[in-house]
C-alpha cells in the first residue's frame, strides 16, 4: 500500500483527508465496485458493509424514490421515518446529480 494512503487509512474523518486523496479513493472504490457482477455486487456489499450502514444506504435510495416520483419532503418524511436531514441531504444530491448531467449535456461537441 502507498504510504501517502496509509498515513490517512486509519483516520475516519473525512475533513482530515487531502481532496486528492479523497477523489483517489473514490475513485478506486467505483472503479472497483463497477467491475463486479450483480452477485459478487451483493457479496461485496453483504460483507464489506455493516449492517447500519446498509439500512442507511438503503434508506437513502428509498427517499430519492419517493422524491423523485414527485412526493414532497414532508411525506417522505412522514412515509419513512427520516430526519429533515437525511431528506436535505438526499435533495442536495440529487440537485447536484442533476445539474452535473445537464452540464455534461450542454457541453460543445468537439
Amino acid at each position: 500500500m502507498d504510504s501517502l494512503f496509509a498515513d490517512y487509512m486509519p483516520k475516519i474523518l473525512p475533513h482530515n483527508i487531502p481532496q486528492e486523496i479523497k477523489k483517489e479513493l473514490l475513485q478506486e472504490f467505483y472503479d472497483f465496485v463497477s467491475s463486479l457482477d450483480r452477485e459478487e455486487t451483493e457479496d461485496f456489499f453483504y460483507n464489506f458493509l455493516t449492517s447500519s450502514e446498509k439500512i442507511i444506504l438503503g434508506r437513502r435510495l428509498r427517499v430519492a424514490k419517493l422524491l423523485l416520483q414527485g412526493s414532497t419532503p414532508t411525506q417522505v418524511r412522514k412515509e419513512l421515518g427520516v430526519g429533515v436531514s437525511t431528506v436535505q441531504f438526499v435533495q442536495n444530491w440529487i440537485k447536484d446529480e442533476l445539474e452535473e448531467r445537464k452540464a455534461k449535456q450542454d457541453l460543445p461537441l468537439e
